[in-house]
């Protein structure tokens, strides 16, 4: 005796009490025995069960209780499985199993251990003989034979050979008095294959009227009704006082006006306010649809309320739902890259507002849910197309749609020259420039310089990477490029700092082409170590001649005439050296 989890089951209840003639544990599947057993060693002269038994009564499990109904009947749902199916029946090896009620019968007399665990429609008891794949066989879910070998495949989240679909199990009675109920199970002639009833957990009740609503999109939407979009259908369902009519009353409250804001179907008729059920009826439904109005409310209930005063009981059943205007849907994907020869990838389509369940339709062979795996072999676009709970409802918006696009990269040969070795002056920096061309350079390439400190400037581009040395030494450094598919290749320049990069500057310019081309030009020895270097010359009373920001030893003052001139020159390592000079033509 014990409880159970169902819910990862195909038993049909999500919880609820079990009895069984071994171990409770022994109906956990898969289904990989045909005879799983435990035997108690125990023997019951219980005479509800001898009554219906073959056989001695072995390892009895029996659960009684005393109860008042407050309505004219009761009920509860049951699942009945045995390790016997199908091997044993009609064989005399019957496992037996009863709910035996006891009290007054409203039709005369009095229950005596009277079993109600019966067949639908009949009076004929549930057993291996009476429900099985040959008789009543819609009544009968076939679990395999423990072995691979049956009529079906073995099941996989329980171990009995065979089980009933959910039965329910119910009497007449009188409310207000007391019934005593005895649920029991048992072997019968040995003590081998176990058998067990599952008994659904809140089934066991006695209720008049109750108002079950229910969304016709389902989902975790179940409470909520959206304008324009799907209907909600009500429930009344009676399962007391069946042998008489019954007219009941519906109390409709909430915000959401009725006939405005929701109606049955039709523009401005309401839904009702009262149920009339004939003798035997034991439901009533009617659907209901939200207007869409177009106008912004926010969220409106409505509350239906039922109030019933019988000879045992004071009734209150309410059910709530809710309306909401529909939430655009949208959809959003998102593009992959994958290297080379392509491979897998795991697709997305993230969706936001909408009414649950979405559909999902992709193009190009992907499964039709919201991530599906897929095989490429060369760039791919994927169209998703979704549709919401409201499609057909009808759909306040039309299916969204976007593209998930798998780039496959072709990898061409990846390579990076770093440029020539160099020479420079101390203090002066050093500048580098690498191009990167290949590899898999769909996005930037990862560029690591070796030898730089981190008050050096970097600045990388698509496929270049420039750096500075702000105090050179002298020494390698390795460029070393990654492109997407983590593929790297390095270059290297040699870099030499001179001891001695001293200027040599001259006192005489002659600009008559009389003698060596350097004695026609204000030449700097040793300026083209100095790149970027500012010259500046003056005529002696102070008036700027020339200006060049970057010198390159060209400036000739053959327009000025024989006389002494002035000088600035401002060099890249930050000095400056003034000072002056002789412009003397030949004679």
């Amino acid at each position: 005796r014990g409880s159970f989890n169902g819910s990862a089951s195909n038993i049909g209840f999500a919880s609820g009490v079990m009895l069984a003639s071994g171990n409770i544990s022994n109906a956990i599947g898969p289904n990989n025995t045909g005879s799983q057993s435990m035997a108690f060693g125990t023997t019951s002269a219980d005479a509800d069960l001898a009554g219906i038994a073959t056989g001695s009564v072995n390892d009895a499990a029996i659960l009684e209780f005393d109860f008042v109904p407050v309505s004219d009947s009761i009920k509860f749902k049951y699942v009945f499985g045995s390790e016997e199916y199908m091997e044993f029946v009609n064989s005399g090896f019957n496992d037996v199993f009863g709910f035996f009620i006891s009290g007054p019968n409203p039709g005369g007399g009095n229950y005596v251990g009277q079993n109600i665990a019966l067949v639908p429609g009949t009076l004929t008891p549930v057993t291996i003989d009476n429900v099985n794949l040959n008789l009543n066989g819609q009544y009968y879910f076939d679990n395999g034979d423990g072995f691979g070998t049956g009529t079906a495949p073995d099941g996989l989240t329980i171990q009995y050979d065979g089980f009933t679909t959910p039965l329910t199990a119910k009497a007449w009675v009188t409310c207000g008095q007391t019934y005593h109920i005895k649920i029991a199970i048992a072997d019968i002639g040995d003590a081998a294959y176990d058998s067990g009833v599952f008994l659904q957990g809140g089934s066991f009740s006695s209720q008049a009227v109750n108002i079950i609503p229910q969304i016709s999109y389902g989902g975790p939407n179940d409470t909520t009704l959206y304008e324009g979009c799907g209907t909600a259908c009500i429930y009344f369902v009676r399962t007391s006082n069946l042998t008489h009519a019954d007219t009941i009353n519906v109390v409709i409250t909430g915000t959401a006006t009725n006939g405005v804001d929701y109606n049955t179907g039709t523009v401005g008729v309401p839904i009702p306010t009262q149920l009339i059920f004939a003798i035997g009826q034991d439901s009533i439904s009617y659907c209901i649809n939200a207007v869409a109005d177009g106008i912004t409310e926010g969220m409106e209930s409505v509350t239906l309320s039922i109030n019933m005063t019988g000879p045992c009981q004071s009734t209150n059943t309410t059910a709530t739902l809710y309306i909401n205007e529909y939430p655009p849907m949208t959809v959003t994907t998102r593009d992959t890259t994958l290297c080379n020869q392509g491979g897998t990838v795991t697709l997305n389509a993230l969706v936001t507002g909408g009414v649950e369940p979405y559909t999902y339709i992709w193009t190009n062979g992907a499964a039709s849910v919201a991530s599906p795996t897929v095989t490429v072999a060369a760039t791919t676009s994927f169209i998703v197309t979704v549709n919401d709970a409201c499609t057909g409802n009808p759909d306040p918006t039309p299916a969204v749609t976007d593209t998930a696009t798998v780039n496959v990269i072709l990898i061409n040969n990846l390579l990076v020259n770093a440029g020539s070795d160099q020479t420079v002056c101390p203090h002066i920096p050093v500048n580098f420039n690498a191009i990167v061309t290949g590899g898999a350079n769909s996005n930037p390439y990862i560029y690591h310089w070796s030898n730089l400190n981190a008050s050096d400037s970097l600045t990388s581009y698509s496929s270049s990477s420039t750096a500075e040395r702000n105090t050179p030494a002298s020494g390698s450094y390795i460029i070393t490029v990654t492109d997407f598919c983590n593929n790297t290749r390095s270059d290297t320049v040699m870099v030499t700092v001179e001891t001695s990069c001293d200027l040599g500057f001259p006192n005489v310019v002659s600009p008559d082409g009389m003698g060596s081309q350097r004695n026609d030009l204000f030449y700097v020895d040793g300026l083209e170590k100095y790149p970027g270097s500012e010259l500046v010359i003056y005529n002696r009373w102070g008036s700027k001649l020339y200006d060049n920001s970057n010198y390159q030893n060209d400036w000739s003052g053959s327009k000025y005439s024989d006389g002494t001139y002035y000088y600035l020159l401002s060099v890249s390592d930050g000095r400056s050296f003034p000072g002056f000079f002789q412009i003397v033509r030949g004679k």
